[in-house]
């Protein structure tokens, strides 16, 4: 993903959440299909099959490929996919049909939902000594399913606090550094909330208030199974929406919103502050009119505890080459790919020695905040029935936060309704 439109990390739950879908053409499809792919020889090109929303989502796997060619000068790699939001769906059918694509891109997210689509690689990570120390922990653990690694992550990107430091100077309020206590958060928010101006934008769906509670150690999947009602989880949320009717500090998202519109809110400084990921730090840097700073999401303890998302390339059970398959995924991971990449695109890198170079044209407070919580992170795990979940949220968190449900009601409700 780059800023605003990154293939990486959050998973895009609607249209327009991160940026505008712009199907590409059919052309590439056409192109892609012609050249070869999983159903090919040995040493034949490598079929991709991703998402493809837009010119930039096209533009980052050719970087990724053209990248890796300098690492493996063999690297031989043709792209096809369709729109984000249809690719969870057409992937499966793509496999089922002729010529099968080798390679397949997933979120961390969404590995368990692709579960049985994706080749365990332990034996081929064993067989060519990809030595996995060097990718985030946290990111490695969400492309596992079933105890087997099924992707190799390229990005681990921690959400973040993005706040407004010319109105904490003008408030008077210190700015957070890599601790920052909820106590805190919650005090500076009122000191700059004024009457109709809040001082915290919030968007709906699931994917922030699930950051919120992993930054307080409660999680929303248990041993795979969906575990929406543990009292930790339920506590964490119930503080989420405590923001808006409790401590007002917070307007209620509404059902319809896209993320676009809390973001804007931010941006155009409506807001102070503002919970998303480190991938849209560009897009905000470019239309904020003030000087933007990044912290940690607020824990009660103030210690860093990130939720981490992004994405990775895996194998599908069906191709034909997998030892070609794996030597591109090898390549296109290349510490010197991801350097580049996170430099031109935005990406915090999964390899720990690539992470450095998202920090080029950032604050150093804002490359210490990313640091900090990828030093204590936890992946955003998910189940194959996800989707109803935020999409339940999106409906009822709604209630959640004006007050008219308590988060144990939402929660119930959404566990009783998706189950496994």
């Amino acid at each position: 993903m780059e800023e605003a439109q990154q293939v990486t990390p959050r998973s895009k739950r609607a249209a327009g959440r991160i940026g505008t879908a712009i199907v590409l053409a059919g052309a590439l499809t056409a192109l892609a299909g012609c050249a070869g792919g999983g159903g090919s020889a040995a040493g034949g090109p490598i079929s991709m099959y991703t998402w493809v929303s837009s010119q930039s989502d096209r533009d980052q796997w050719q970087g990724f490929i053209d990248l890796g060619k300098k690492v493996d000068p063999k690297l031989d790699v043709t792209i096809d996919g369709p729109s984000f939001n249809d690719y969870w769906t057409k992937v499966k059918t793509r496999l089922s049909g002729s010529n099968p694509p080798c390679l397949l891109t997933t979120q961390a997210a969404r590995a368990q939902e692709l579960g049985g689509l994706l080749m365990p690689l332990d034996d081929l990570i064993k067989k060519y000594k990809l030595d996995t120390s060097a990718f985030d922990a946290s990111m490695l653990k969400g492309m596992t399913v079933d105890g087997t690694i099924r992707a190799i992550p390229y990005d681990a990107e921690p959400i973040v606090l993005y706040y407004n430091a010319d109105n904490f100077k003008k408030a008077g309020l210190a700015l957070p550094s890599t601790t920052y206590t909820r106590d805190q958060f919650l005090a500076d928010a009122k000191k700059l909330t004024t009457g109709t101006h809040k001082a915290l934008a919030i968007e709906p769906g699931f994917f922030i208030p699930n950051a919120w509670a992993i930054a307080d150690g409660a999680e929303a999947v248990k041993k795979g199974k969906l575990d929406l009602t543990n009292s930790d989880l339920v506590d964490q949320v119930q503080s989420y929406f405590d923001l808006v009717h409790k401590e007002g500090i917070a307007a209620a998202p509404n059902a319809a919103d896209g993320s676009d519109v809390a973001q804007a809110a931010f941006t155009g400084g409506n807001t102070d502050m503002l919970i998303e990921g480190p991938w849209m730090y560009g897009t905000f840097a470019s239309a904020a009119k003030f000087q933007m700073g990044v912290t940690i999401v607020p824990s009660t303890s103030g210690e860093a505890h990130g939720m981490t998302a992004g994405s990775g390339f895996g194998i599908a059970k069906n191709c034909k080459d997998p030892d070609g398959a794996f030597k591109a995924i090898q390549a296109m991971t290349d510490t010197s790919v991801l350097k580049a990449q996170a430099v031109k695109r935005g990406i915090v890198p999964s390899r720990a020695d690539a992470q450095s170079a998202w920090a080029e044209g950032k604050t150093p407070e804002a490359a210490a905040a990313v640091t900090a919580l990828l030093g204590n992170a936890t992946a955003q795990l998910t189940t194959p029935t996800w989707n109803q979940v935020e999409t339940l949220f999106t409906q009822y968190g709604v209630e959640g936060y004006r007050g008219d449900k308590s988060a144990k009601d939402v929660m119930n409700t959404i566990q009783n309704s998706v189950g496994q």
